[in-house]
C-alpha cells in the first residue's frame, strides 16, 4: 500500500496557520494512484509523527512538502523503512533528495514523472533501476543529479485530474467538511520580469526582454537571473500559465460537493491567467499584455456560480495580479463573487523597490485594483512582505503609508509575510534581516487588522463549524475571515452551518462569538 504524507506548511512538525485548508498535490498523487488501481491513504504529516512507531502496512511512501516543512519531513523520513520519494517546492533545492534520506525526488510538475515511474516497476513496491529512469523527466537522485527538468505540455497537463475521493481521508484537522477544497483552475506564472538588484544594467539596456513583448525572447536572461518576483518560485517551478476545461473543473467542485465539501477556492498563482495563453502565439511569458480572457473567465464563473447556488457551496478566487485588474475584470468579478475574498500582493509601498525586486506591478497599480475590486462587491486581502533585500527605512516608511491607504479604501486584512529565501530564486542567497523597520510594518498591521475586527463586532456571521478540538468550539466564517471562538456547551457536529453573533476580538486572527439559536443546519 502507498502512503501520501501531506507535509504543505507543516514547519517544524505543526501546522501554525492555515489549519482550514486542503491542498491540491495530494489529491493529484492521489488520482494517479487510483488510476493504476492502487491502494493508499493520506496522512498530514502531524498525524504521522505522532505515532510511536513506523506503520509497517505501507511499502512506498510519497511525501509532498514546501521548503519550509523540511524539518519535518525529515523527522518523518526517519521514521520510514519502505521507499521513499519525495515532490513539491522542497525539491527545487536538489540537495534536499540525500539530505533528507529520500530515494528519489520528483522536481516541478511531477504528473507525468510520477506515472512512468509506477509503470517501470513502482506499483509494485519496487524502485525502478536507474537504467529504466533515464528518460523520465524531473527526477532528482540522493547525490542530486537528475533527468532532464521540464514543463508539462498542456496536452500532458491535461491528462491528470486530482481525485475527489482523496479528500476524504481529511477527518481530523482539516476536516474535509469545513475545510476550504483547493481546486486548481491554472498552473504558472507570466511574469518573466526579473529582479534586478543584482542585474546589471549595462546588460538590461542592451537585452531590454523584460520591457518587451517578445515572448520567446522573454524566456530567458543573459544574466541567468530567473523569472519572477524575487521571492516566488512558481515561474522557475511551473513555467509560463497553463488551463484547465472548464469542463473539468466543473467535474471536480460537483463531485467534491456531493461528498459534503462547502468551500471551495478556485486555485492557480493569478486567478486571471485563465485561459491568457490562449489569446497568444506562443509561451504566455508577459504579466499583462494580452489582458484577461474575459470571455473564457465569463464562462467558468458563470457555471460555477451555478452550480454552486445548487450545492449550497461557497466559492471564492486565491490570487490576482493587480495590473490585470481595470473596471470591466473588477465588474465580470464582483457580478459573480460578491461578498468573497479576494488576495492582492501588493509586497512593498516603494514603486523603486518594486521594480528591483521583480515586481510586474507598481504599488499604485496595487492600490487602484483594491479600489476597483471592492467598489466591486469583493473584499480584498492585501498582502506586504518585510525584511525583503533592499527594504530600508524609505522603503519601510511607504509601505506602511500603503498600508494604511488600502486599509481606508476597505482591504478585510493586511497580510504581512516575512521574507524567505526560496531555492530556484533570484533572491535564493539573501537571508531575512528582521530589524527595527521590519518590526514597524508588522506592527502596523496588527494594530489595522485589530481595528477591522473591532467593526465585525455585534454583527452575525455565517460559518461552518471545524473540528471538535479540546481548547474549545471553533468556526470558519463562510465568507471569508478571522476564526471563530464560539461560546457554547453543546457539541456541533464539524461541517454544519451556523450563524454566530461576534461579541469579542481575541487577538488580530480570532474573534469570540455566540450561537444564534436555531441556525445550525448540515
Amino acid at each position: 500500500m502507498f502512503l501520501i504524507l501531506d507535509a504543505l506548511a507543516s514547519g517544524k512538525g505543526r501546522r501554525l496557520s492555515s489549519l482550514d485548508v486542503i491542498g491540491v498535490g495530494p489529491r493529484v498523487i492521489a488520482g494517479i494512484l487510483e488510476s493504476f488501481g492502487i491502494d493508499y491513504r493520506i496522512l498530514r504529516i502531524e498525524e504521522f509523527l505522532s505515532r510511536k512507531r513506523h506503520p509497517s502496512d505501507f511499502d512506498v511512501m510519497l511525501v509532498s512538502a514546501m521548503s519550509m516543512d523540511e524539518k519535518a519531513v525529515s523527522k518523518a523520513s526517519r521514521m520510514f523503512d519502505g521507499i521513499k520519494i519525495l515532490g513539491g517546492p522542497i525539491t527545487a533545492d536538489l540537495s534536499v533528495i540525500g539530505r533528507l534520506g529520500f530515494h528519489l525526488g520528483v522536481w516541478g510538475e511531477g504528473e507525468l514523472s510520477f506515472s512512468l515511474l509506477l509503470d517501470r516497476g513502482l506499483k509494485g513496491g519496487s524502485l525502478p533501476s536507474p537504467k529504466d529512469l533515464k528518460d523520465v523527466p524531473n527526477l532528482v537522485f540522493p547525490n542530486g543529479s537528475h533527468t532532464a527538468l521540464t514543463y508539462l505540455r498542456k496536452e500532458d497537463f491535461l491528462r491528470f485530474s486530482p481525485s475527489i475521493e482523496a479528500v476524504t481521508f481529511y477527518r481530523k484537522v482539516p476536516h474535509y467538511k469545513s475545510a476550504r477544497v483547493y481546486v486548481e483552475v491554472v498552473r504558472g506564472c507570466s511574469n518573466y520580469n526579473r529582479p534586478k538588484i543584482d542585474a546589471s544594467q549595462d546588460i538590461c539596456s542592451i537585452c531590454n526582454a523584460c520591457y518587451e513583448f517578445n515572448l520567446k525572447k522573454r524566456l530567458t536572461c543573459p544574466q541567468g537571473i530567473p523569472p519572477g518576483c524575487g521571492y516566488c518560485s512558481i515561474p522557475y517551478l511551473y513555467g509560463p500559465p497553463k488551463s484547465r476545461r472548464c469542463d473539468d473543473i466543473l467535474r471536480e467542485i460537483d463531485g467534491l460537493a456531493s461528498l459534503g465539501v462547502k468551500r471551495i477556492v478556485l486555485s492557480g498563482a493569478d486567478f486571471l491567467e485563465y485561459c491568457r495563453e490562449d489569446l497568444v502565439n506562443g509561451p504566455l511569458t508577459h504579466p499583462s499584455n494580452p489582458g484577461p480572457n474575459l470571455e473564457a473567465l465569463e464562462d467558468l464563473l458563470s457555471a460555477v456560480k451555478s452550480l454552486s447556488d445548487e450545492r449550497g457551496l461557497f466559492v471564492e478566487i486565491e490570487n490576482v495580479k493587480p495590473c490585470l485588474v481595470d473596471e470591466e475584470v473588477a465588474f465580470l468579478l464582483g457580478k459573480y463573487l460578491r461578498g468573497s475574498p479576494v488576495h492582492i500582493g501588493v509586497e512593498t509601498g516603494n514603486k523603486r523597490h518594486a521594480d528591483l525586486i521583480g515586481r510586474p506591478c507598481s504599488p499604485d497599480e496595487s492600490v487602484r485594483a483594491i479600489k476597483l475590486l471592492k467598489e466591486a462587491g469583493l473584499r480584498p486581502y492585501a498582502y506586504f512582505i518585510h525584511s525583503l533585500p533592499g527594504q530600508n527605512r524609505t522603503v519601510a516608511r511607504e509601505t506602511i503609508r500603503t498600508m494604511r491607504r488600502v486599509f481606508d479604501l476597505g482591504a478585510e486584512k493586511i497580510t504581512v509575510y516575512k521574507f524567505r529565501s526560496l531555492p530556484g530564486t533570484a533572491f535564493e542567497r539573501y537571508s531575512a534581516k528582521v530589524d527595527k523597520y521590519s518590526r514597524m510594518i508588522v506592527e502596523v498591521a496588527i494594530e489595522l487588522n485589530l481595528r477591522r475586527k473591532k467593526e465585525l463586532i455585534g454583527k452575525v456571521i455565517s460559518a461552518v463549524v471545524a473540528p471538535s478540538i479540546k481548547r474549545g468550539v471553533y468556526a470558519y466564517p463562510l465568507g471569508g475571515g478571522p476564526v471563530i471562538r464560539i461560546r457554547t456547551k453543546r457539541e456541533l457536529e464539524s461541517g454544519s452551518l451556523i450563524k454566530v453573533k461576534v461579541t469579542k476580538v481575541v487577538y488580530d486572527r480570532l474573534v469570540e462569538g455566540i450561537l444564534v439559536e436555531g441556525s445550525e443546519s448540515s
